[in-house]
């Protein structure tokens, strides 16, 4: 099975569309970051098939975070292949653009 797959697979899974949907209730739908709707659950500590069974990584609310589709992608623009850019505060949330 292709990378991809597996953690297609995750991300198919009840597990995973219950933390999805626990975080986006306890962010009251909005984005973490600008506050406008929030539509994505964004992994702070990037999903991997190394840790993708780690609950601690995968599923815990405190490494998810509601962001919005502008955000999200300007979290993933500074991940430029250099090494992560963003700032985060001290609870370990990304900090505002």
């Amino acid at each position: 099975m292709a990378k991809t797959e597996r953690l297609q697979r995750f991300y198919n899974s009840l597990s995973w569309q219950k933390a999805r949907e626990y975080k986006m209730a306890s962010a009251s739908f909005l984005c973490e970051i600008c506050g406008e709707v929030g539509e994505i659950v964004h992994h702070k500590v990037p999903l991997t098939e190394a840790n993708m069974h780690n609950a601690k990584i995968s599923i815990a609310n405190e490494n998810l975070q509601l962001v919005c589709r502008s955000c999200h992608k300007r979290i993933h623009d500074e991940m430029d292949g250099k090494g992560l850019r963003i700032k985060f505060n001290k609870d370990g949330n990304i900090m505002p653009f």
